[in-house]
């Protein structure tokens, strides 16, 4: 009888998890002015399928107030509880009447016999500014409406948002400066340029446009809200805030490949040489190979294969050269890491990829494209030299010889062996002569020929290792035997930049400054930075260094940086760099 009662109480409780109902109601702000209307805003949610909505919503009095409103229902299934979640949310664009202290009251909902009911919320409204006319009809007679056209993708799956402003008057529209978000952990966000601006009738006499179009890709899984797009009016303080938008974000499927580095879209890889016309790949000289990504999706330098290490060849750090923009179908374009490869041995080599593979959310699978590679034979001076053709050799010592050697030009008619009944031994004897010195200036020119070709490729195989460009390796070779990293310039320069708002060059400066204590630490420690932290500075520090490059990469491509986030993350790099 008691397991029968636990068994019971059990299912109660596993019935009450499921089903609740969630009433609430928010403020876009607490203060506000005359002739700047809020919003306000009225959120029912009603978990799983047992319960009924017996009444309508009853709203609060809003008779203090000039209002508009607007209401959506929509339906999402929990990805964690696997229940259904019905949602409808209110939105109202609340203008006082008169400058005061107001309580909007609660909003009262009836749901299987139990009522529901909003906290009151108080707003004080204080008397508006003197400002022209025009400037608080503005204000007063507009407001904006995010919507976005998928409310249920897959984590890492973009979603197109558009933002939309209304006005009783179509000269408002020319007052509204470009719109943007705020910084968020759970979102990348970028925005579509080139998107169509006509003006459209709608409806309670108001007219619509188009201000803003963004790609949202999602970074966490759950029932999320979108947060509001703000716009800035020209000649005011303060700005248009639009609503908020839920979306149901859904795990990835069960099955992933263990090359899958969260690629959601349709994708092609590959991998070329840079300078398609370069024939000769000699041991120890650099060139460069670029692996590319090009598709629409999420496409971003953090789903890039890399190319894999191997004894047949050395590479570096890669330069990511992001060539890719947000449209309506996503971002698509190309991504390019672009690497220096150093041959080592001769003969055949094969330059491989990591494996890739990419979700199609369309398709609602996993497409494996495996690895890339590039094949060529590397060889030595002899080789291209036993290469070359008689004549080609011929015109090469010619050529040397004119550029080394300069000789006066020679009458040799005189010398000319004419037809005589007897030997003309004087012309043979002179001949023989301009031969054997012709001789021994070719043979002292090839000499010196080889002994300057000798000494340019010593110089070279004592250059420092590439990491961006051939150039840029010779010159940090020459520090190849510094013993104190100097990171101390690094910072009084990226500090510079953020103080003039350089953000660009942020980014470029700190990926040099990357690479450089990269190789540093290879050349001192024969281990790359992120593992000589981990070797002597345990996990924490290697976390630590990881997060920092995942928020320098975030912060790197979102529209929006700010100064203060830059601030932020020049502290991090400080703590961390100075540990080499």
């Amino acid at each position: 009888m008691i397991r029968k009662n636990l068994y019971i109480l059990f299912a109660l409780a596993s019935v009450f998890s499921f089903a609740q109902v969630n009433l609430y109601s928010e403020v876009n702000t607490k203060e506000g002015k005359m002739n700047s209307p809020f919003v306000f805003t009225i959120v029912l949610e009603i978990f799983g399928e047992d319960l009924i909505q017996e009444t309508p919503l009853k709203l609060p009095d809003f008779s203090k107030f000039n209002y508009e409103f607007a209401s959506e229902q929509n339906t999402f299934i929990d990805p964690i509880k696997k229940i259904r979640i019905n949602q409808m949310v209110y939105q109202f664009s609340l203008d006082p009447k008169q400058a005061g202290s107001f309580k909007i009251g609660s909003a009262l909902v009836k749901v299987n016999g139990k009522m529901y009911k909003t906290e009151p919320i108080e707003v004080l409204v204080r008397e508006a500014e003197r400002k022209p006319a025009t400037s608080n009809n503005i204000a007063r007679n507009m407001y904006l409406n995010l919507q976005v056209e998928e409310r249920e993708v897959y984590k890492d799956e973009p979603v197109i948002a558009v933002l939309k402003a209304f006005s009783r008057n179509i000269s408002g529209f020319r007052h509204l400066e470009t719109s943007k978000f705020g910084y968020s952990k759970s979102f990348v966000i970028r925005s579509i340029a080139n998107f169509d601006e006509s003006i459209e009738d709608s409806e309670n006499n108001y007219s619509s446009q188009v201000v803003g179009m963004f790609v949202i890709v999602p970074k966490v899984v759950g029932v999320m809200d979108i947060p509001g797009a703000e716009v800035p009016i020209a000649g005011h303080k303060g700005s248009l805030i639009s609503n908020k938008v839920k979306i149901n974000v859904k795990r990835l499927p069960e099955g992933a490949p263990e090359s899958f580095r969260d690629a959601v879209g349709k994708y092609n890889v590959k991998v070329e040489l840079i300078d398609k016309s370069k024939e000769n790949f000699e041991i120890n000289k650099a060139f460069n190979v670029a692996v590319k990504v090009n598709g629409n999706g999420n496409l971003s330098p953090s789903i890039l294969p890399k190319i894999l290490p191997s004894p047949d060849y050395e590479t570096f750090e890669p330069k990511i050269i992001n060539n890719s923009k947000a449209t309506t179908d996503g971002i698509e374009g190309e991504i390019e890491a672009q690497y220096v490869i150093i041959p080592k041995k001769r003969g055949d080599i094969k330059i491989v990829t990591e494996d890739f593979s990419y979700f199609d959310p369309k398709q609602e699978k996993y497409v494996e494209l495996g690895s890339q590679f590039l094949a060529l034979n590397a060889v030595n001076s002899q080789d291209i030299a036993n290469a070359k053709t008689t004549l080609q050799k011929v015109n090469e010592y010619t050529n040397t010889v004119l550029e080394q050697v300069d000789s006066p030009v020679m009458n040799t008619k005189p010398l000319q062996i004419k037809e005589h009944k007897t030997v003309n031994w004087t012309g043979i004897l002179a001949n023989l002569l301009i031969i054997g010195l012709g001789s021994v200036l070719l043979i002292y020119a090839t000499k010196k020929y080889k002994e300057k070709k000798k000494k340019n490729l010593e110089k070279r195989n004592l250059g420092q290792k590439p990491i961006v460009t051939i150039e840029e390796t010779e010159n940090l070779l020459r520090n190849k035997n510094q013993q104190v990293f100097d990171a101390d310039s690094y910072f009084n320069y990226l500090g510079k930049l953020i103080a003039e708002g350089s953000d660009s060059k942020f980014f470029d400066t700190f990926e040099t400054l990357k690479s450089e204590a990269n190789n540093f630490s290879k050349n001192k420690y024969s281990l790359g930075f992120s593992e000589y932290i981990r070797t002597n500075f345990g996990e924490n520090w290697y976390e630590k260094y990881n997060q920092l490059i995942s928020n320098i990469n975030m912060e790197k491509y979102t529209p929006y940086s700010s100064k203060e986030k830059k601030l932020e993350i020049l502290k991090d790099i400080k703590a961390i760099y100075k540990l080499l």
